[in-house]
């Protein structure tokens, strides 16, 4: 069974709540996976590449929520 990549367009579609989730999920999993490397398990660094460039852009995506949020609470 192949792993479906998510992409910035499906972080972009989830809620706040959701997101944070997802982040924090994220933020855990890396965590470990920089364990498994200090401890010697891992067996390919381009996991924690990858992951790294996936928190960037839910990061990102957070961002433009909170910003986007502000410029309308400003019009109002």
């Amino acid at each position: 069974m192949a792993k479906t990549k998510t992409t910035i367009a499906d972080y972009r579609k989830l809620d706040d709540k959701a997101l944070l989730k997802e982040l924090a999920n994220a933020r855990a999993k890396l965590q470990d996976l920089k364990n498994q490397l200090t401890i010697g398990k891992l067996k390919s660094y381009h996991q924690i590449k990858a992951l790294r460039r996936t928190i960037a852009q839910m990061e990102t995506v957070h961002n433009e929520k909170i910003l986007l949020e502000a410029i309308q609470h400003g019009e109002s």
